[in-house]
């Protein structure tokens, strides 16, 4: 066996390119070379980049690796401190803290493929201009070599043991290091599993299934704030608000089946009486067959070439799945709109444009970019199906339910067509382990079910922690109870299998007030409709005129609903012809070249110090 490369320790400064105010106390950088193929360490070399924040005690009693997910997720920022200084007492004082970027990203070694390897029949542009480009290296994008890099960087450390927390698909690199490396692997801590089982087809198709189901809860949290949001009073009376507005998006209506009915949806005169269970019972089990109807029609007339509005209402939605701690923010957008506020819209050529766009890949394919794609079909345990995938967007292009059609999509490999897998996925075992990892969950987690940790605890062994709510990630998120749980296990390896609640649920974000209104019209902000703009702040009015603003535990002062004068929307002029494919390519491979740049704003971003407002703004 080769022996380990060093690491060649450098400048934070240069390798990150951000300026020294902006790092960590403690921060070091460093690259070190890996294998391509670890079945042939004499073989090609790459370079992976590390980083690590020192224990500020001087004292480490462990290195604690990390990983984010993805696949493809920045990592060398992974454990940078929060900006509003709080962390997990103990986790910057007693350990080093390294992160290791996953081959292929940005310092890395990352990869611009040739698209000149891309033919009029190619079934995958992706796949073609990549493995054309430099099949070996290609091939190497597998979760296992994400692992042995991980070691290989161990090695190179001179640690006999490291401690790790990975989220996500980070998990999938802790179970496969555990798996190949046991008698390397401390104390382990696996936050929001994915299931071993599910790589990656199906981890996708059921994460888009459990997305459906907590929009429910979405729509649930704003109708229980009806006397504040003024949207409904049932979940489905809240979907029926938020359709209205995502119906009328370019692309097409979600056609998302509503929300189970309940009493409140019937007419008066059912409720409480012997028809009452009869229906409910009619709603919801004609509720499916009854949105795919509607969304039939929708389809035969056209809907999706002509609806022209750019919330961007559904996606925002969607995106709220991960976290609980945006929903104030979403029901405040669909607030504003329900009271009139103005839905940007487009003209029918630029929404064509918007539409193909959306649906086409970048011009220029990048490994930092495409990480997710490449290494999902490099290893998906089931091959794909063309048929199947044009049988869902077919569903879909009909009047389909949008995340259902989605999962069916992606259970047939949507990303994968014409590209056959190259790595074999590794089954997790934890026999060997001296130290049994501590699983995290949220219980309604709706990107990665629960199913995956309780799977990798039957594989693995360990402690399942269950966490209240459906956040997507629970350590260092805010939640003290989940990181008193890791930092118990960090510190003694004592862990306690249970349940701990979640972060408290979001109250309603305060209305704009007359002050507020003042404030922004000084600084050339405006509302076009007077009583959609108290629905669009963050700020509370500092003035008597202000509306209150719910406290903790209640569901704040009844408000009723602002009626407001319809106001035309702006038609946006439709732009000149759209460039040559060969132009895009160069303007896209132009901007590129100069991702470094790009990183460095966003890396500013997270390390740099929380700057205090000289005064508030309005």
């Amino acid at each position: 066996m080769a022996a380990a490369a060093p690491v060649k320790w450098q400048d934070c400064t240069e390798m990150l390119g951000i300026e020294a105010e902006y790092m960590p106390a403690g921060l070091e950088c460093g690259t070190v070379e890996v294998p391509v193929d670890y079945s042939q360490p004499d073989g090609a070399r790459t370079e992976v980049a590390l980083t690590r924040i020192k224990a500020s005690s001087g004292q480490a009693r462990s290195a604690v690796f990390g990983n984010p997910g993805g696949p493809g997720n920045y990592a060398l920022n992974f454990w940078s401190p929060p900006l509003d200084g709080t962390a997990p007492a103990g986790l910057y004082e007693n350990h080093d803290l390294v992160a290791v970027q996953p081959r292929g990203l940005y310092g890395s070694n990352p990869m611009t493929c040739d698209v000149a390897f891309v033919g009029p029949t190619s079934a995958n542009a992706l796949h073609d201009a990549c493995f054309g480009t430099d099949p070996a290296y290609m091939a190497s994008f597998t979760t296992e070599n994400a692992a042995r890099d991980m070691n290989a960087v161990r090695e190179s450390l001179g640690l006999a043991e490291i401690d790790y927390v990975g989220v996500s698909y980070g998990t999938a690199i802790g179970t496969d290091f555990a798996t190949l490396f046991p008698e390397n692997t401390g104390r382990m801590v696996l936050d929001s599993n994915t299931h071993p089982d599910w790589r990656w087809s199906q981890q996708a198709e059921q994460g888009a299934l459990a997305q459906e189901r907590r929009l429910n809860d979405i729509f649930a949290w704003i109708a229980e704030r009806d006397d504040y949001y003024g949207l409904g009073d049932t979940p489905r009376k809240v979907f029926y608000s938020w359709k209205w507005v995502t119906d009328q998006e370019v692309g097409g209506p979600a056609n998302l089946t509503p929300p189970p009915a309940e009493t409140r949806d019937l007419p008066v005169e059912l409720r409480g009486t012997a028809l009452e269970r009869p229906a409910l019972d009619t709603l919801n089990g004609t509720a499916p067959a009854l949105a795919r109807a509607e969304g039939l029609g929708r389809a035969l007339a056209l809907q999706g070439l002509t609806n022209n509005a750019t919330t961007g209402l559904y996606d925002a939605t969607v995106g709220a799945t991960y976290s609980e701690q945006a929903w104030p923010m979403l029901a405040h957008m669909l607030k504003y709109y329900n009271d009139g506020g103005t839905i940007a819209r487009v003209d029918p050529a630029t929404a064509a444009r918007i539409v193909a766009a959306q649906e086409s890949r970048s011009p220029v394919f990048r490994t930092d970019i495409e990480m997710n794609a490449i290494i999902t079909c490099n290893e998906t345990a089931s091959p794909s199906s063309e048929l199947g995938v044009m049988a869902a967007k077919a569903d879909r292009y009909t009047g389909g339910n949008r995340l259902t059609t989605r999962a069916a999509a992606e259970a047939a490999g949507d990303d994968c067509v014409g590209w056959a897998p190259v790595a074999r996925t590794i089954q997790p075992n934890g026999d060997a382990l001296d130290q049994k990892p501590l699983v995290l969950h949220s219980e309604k987690d709706a990107v990665t079910p629960i199913a995956g940790a309780h799977r990798v605890v039957e594989t693995l062994g360990g402690t399942l922690v269950v966490v209240g709510g459906g956040d997507h990630g629970t350590f260092r998120t805010g939640n003290a109870a989940v990181d008193a749980v890791v930092m118990e296990f960090l510190e003694t390896g004592v862990a306690t299998p249970g349940r701990v609640e979640g972060k408290p649920s979001p109250e309603p974000l305060p209305r704009w007030g007359q002050a507020e209104r003042a404030a922004a019209a000084q600084q050339g902000m405006s509302a076009p409709v007077d009583g959609a703009d108290d629905w669009y702040g963050t700020h509370r009015d500092a003035g008597a005129a202000a509306a209150p603003a719910p406290v903790a535990g209640s569901v704040g002062a009844p408000v009723a609903p602002v009626a407001a004068p319809a106001v035309p929307a702006p038609v946006i002029p439709a732009p000149g012809p759209l460039p040559t494919p060969q132009d895009l390519h160069e303007q896209a491979e132009k901007a590129l070249q100069d991702v470094a740049g790009q990183v460095e704003t966003a890396v500013k971003a997270v390390f740099a110090p929380h700057a205090q407002p000289a005064a508030p703004q309005g």
